[in-house]
C-alpha cells in the first residue's frame, strides 16, 4: 500500500463521497420545471488517457488551445514525496514536462505552448518551451482558477484577492467577493464568480476595476445555509452561465448529522440575471463550460460526476466513463476554442478497499 497516497486522496478525493447526482427526472424537479424535459443522453464523453507514472498522481486542472494541444496540471506522490506535475498533449503524443514546479498545482492558463503559466500556493511557475522561470504571488494566496486573454493580460483568483500579470509583472488587485473561478472573455472584460456573506457573488473586471454584478435575492433553504458559485462560463457578452450548490447543515431520520446540498444557476441574457436553485437534495455543479453550440456542459459533483448537455431549456444527462471495478473524481472541464470538443482531467482509483489503492491522473474527452 502506497502511503503517500492518504493525503492526497483525503483532499481531493475520498472528502467527496458519497457524491450521488440527481438522475434526470429529479434534475427537472430541483428546477422548479424550468429545465425543460431532462433526459439521458448516450454518452458523448470517453476515458481517453490514465496515467501509468510511478506512484499516485492526480491532475486539477486543464487547459486546452486552439491548436488542438493540452495542458494540465496536478501533483504526484513516489515514495512519499509530493511534487507538482505538469503532463502536455501535443495532438499525438503525452509528456510530462521536466523540472515541473516541486509544489502542487492547482491552476493552469496558455496562451500558447510556449506560454504556459502554472499555479500553486504562493507562487506561479511559467514555462517558455524550454524551462521554468517562478514568480512568488505570496505566501497567502493560493489560486483556485486562472485565464488569460494574451500574454500580457493574465489572471488568478484566489478567496478575495487577484493577481494580474501585464506582461512584466504580478500586480495584487483586491475583489469585492471571494472567487472560486475566473473567466477572461476578453481584454478588459473579466468575469469571476463566487460567494459573499453567504450568497452568490459574481464581479466583473472593466479594465480599471471590479464591481459586484446587481444579482437577484434567491430564497435559501435554511437559516444557516450558505450559496456559493463554483464556476463560471462567458458564451458572449448577454450570455453568461454560473453554476454552484447550496449546503446546510441537519439531521437524517436517525438523527445523525448530514450535509445537504442544492443546485444553483445563474444567468446573464445582456439585461439581467436569473437565479434557480435545486428545489431536491442534489450534489453541487461544479464546472460549466461552453459546448461550441450555443449550449453548456455542467459538471455535477465531483466524485463519480453527472455531465449535463444543456441546449436551450433541455438537459441531457450522462454519468461520467470509468472502467469496471473503478471510481472517478473529475475536477476540471475545458473547451479547444473554435470547436465542440472539450477535455476533462481529474483521476481514477479502484474501489473498495484494495492492497494497492493507487490513484492515477486521468483524461476524459469528447468527439
Amino acid at each position: 500500500m502506497r502511503t503517500g497516497l492518504v493525503s492526497g486522496m483525503t483532499a481531493l478525493g475520498l472528502a467527496f463521497l458519497p457524491a450521488v447526482a440527481a438522475s434526470g427526472a429529479a434534475h427537472q424537479a430541483q428546477q422548479g420545471g424550468q429545465a425543460g424535459q431532462a433526459a439521458s443522453a448516450a454518452s458523448a464523453w470517453r476515458l481517453t488517457r490514465v496515467n501509468t507514472l510511478p506512484g499516485d498522481d492526480v491532475l486539477d486542472d486543464v487547459t486546452v488551445l486552439g491548436n488542438g494541444s493540452v495542458w494540465a496540471v496536478g501533483h504526484g506522490v513516489v515514495n512519499g514525496r509530493p511534487g507538482g506535475l505538469v503532463e502536455w498533449f501535443d495532438g499525438r503524443s503525452w509528456k510530462v514536462i521536466p523540472g515541473s514546479p516541486p509544489y502542487e498545482l492547482k491552476a493552469v492558463t496558455a496562451g500558447s505552448d510556449k506560454d504556459v503559466w502554472v499555479f500553486g500556493t504562493g507562487k506561479a511557475s511559467r514555462w517558455n518551451g524550454r524551462s521554468w522561470t517562478t514568480s512568488s504571488l505570496g505566501s497567502g494566496f493560493s489560486a483556485t482558477d486562472a485565464d488569460g486573454t494574451g500574454a500580457k493580460d493574465v489572471w488568478a483568483v484566489a478567496e478575495s484577492s487577484a493577481r494580474h500579470w501585464n506582461g512584466s509583472s504580478w500586480q495584487s488587485v483586491r475583489l469585492p467577493a471571494r472567487a472560486a473561478a475566473v473567466d477572461a472573455y476578453k481584454a478588459g472584460d473579466v468575469w469571476a464568480a463566487g460567494t459573499t456573506g453567504g450568497r452568490p457573488a459574481i464581479m466583473r473586471w472593466n479594465g480599471k476595476s471590479w464591481a459586484l454584478a446587481p444579482t437577484p435575492a434567491i430564497e435559501l433553504p435554511a437559516s444557516d445555509a450558505a450559496a456559493v458559485l463554483n464556476d463560471i462560463a462567458v458564451l458572449g457578452p448577454r450570455n453568461v452561465w454560473a453554476v454552484g450548490g447550496v449546503s446546510w447543515e441537519g439531521a437524517d431520520d436517525e438523527g445523525d448529522d448530514v450535509t445537504y446540498h442544492r443546485t444553483l444557476v445563474m444567468r446573464w441574457n445582456g439585461r439581467s440575471w436569473t437565479a434557480s436553485v435545486g428545489a431536491v437534495n442534489a450534489q453541487p455543479y461544479t464546472e460549466v463550460e461552453p459546448d461550441g453550440k450555443g449550449g453548456v456542459w455542467v459538471v455535477q459533483g465531483n466524485w463519480n460526476p453527472t455531465l449535463w448537455r444543456v441546449t436551450g431549456s433541455t438537459w441531457r444527462s450522462t454519468p461520467i466513463p470509468r472502467k469496471a471495478g473503478t471510481d472517478a473524481a473529475l475536477f476540471s472541464i475545458a473547451r479547444r476554442p473554435g470547436t465542440t470538443t472539450l477535455w476533462g482531467a481529474g483521476f481514477i482509483v479502484p474501489q473498495g478497499d484494495p492492497d494497492d489503492p493507487s490513484a492515477n491522473g486521468a483524461f476524459w474527452r469528447t468527439n
